[in-house]
């Protein structure tokens, strides 16, 4: 008994087929794991406690921090609206880090030899829960409002980093 041996076109669409087979079952796999263990970036790695991009927390209290950015060249305050985009100074409102440093890197780089000093004066939201009945004298949206926190109030051309 003779056994016919396969041609190679023939074997090339065999595992082409099982390619095929095969490939959205790995493809499903592998963007499963990459929802799974991108957001431990944010958990293991991140520095910055406010850009919460790829993170699991959807209704994060962090998202309405908001913080007041106030930048200055030589002590002398920048008008951040004529020097920078709307989109960069509301993401700096949020507290994010790594945009305000870049705002400081441009300033550095305009006014080269001066000191660019940025100052960020955050407010969190807090939990009801734990403050109790809200005070008379004050509004609701004060009451839920938590301690502000600062950062920043140094020369950003010679420590680039928040």
């Amino acid at each position: 008994m003779t056994r016919s041996v396969p041609s190679p076109t023939a074997e090339r669409a065999r595992a082409a087929l099982r390619w095929a087979w095969r490939w959205p079952q790995g493809f499903m796999m592998l963007f499963v794991a990459v929802q799974l263990l991108l957001p431990l970036h944010y958990y293991l790695a991140r520095l910055d406690s406010h850009d919460e991009r790829f993170a699991w927390r959807m209704f994060s209290p962090t998202r309405m921090t908001t913080c007041s950015v106030a930048m200055t060249v030589d002590g002398q305050p920048v008008a951040l609206g004529q020097e920078f985009h709307q989109a960069w100074i509301e993401i700096a409102q949020r507290g994010r880090r790594r945009v305000v440093e870049a705002m400081g890197a441009r300033l550095c780089k305009k006014h080269a030899g001066k000191a660019v000093i940025a100052r960020l004066e955050c407010t969190p939201i807090v939990s009801r829960h734990s403050l109790g009945p809200p005070p008379p004298t004050m509004t609701r949206s004060a009451w839920l409002r938590g301690r502000p926190y600062y950062m920043g109030g140094f020369d950003l051309c010679t420590i680039p980093e928040l």
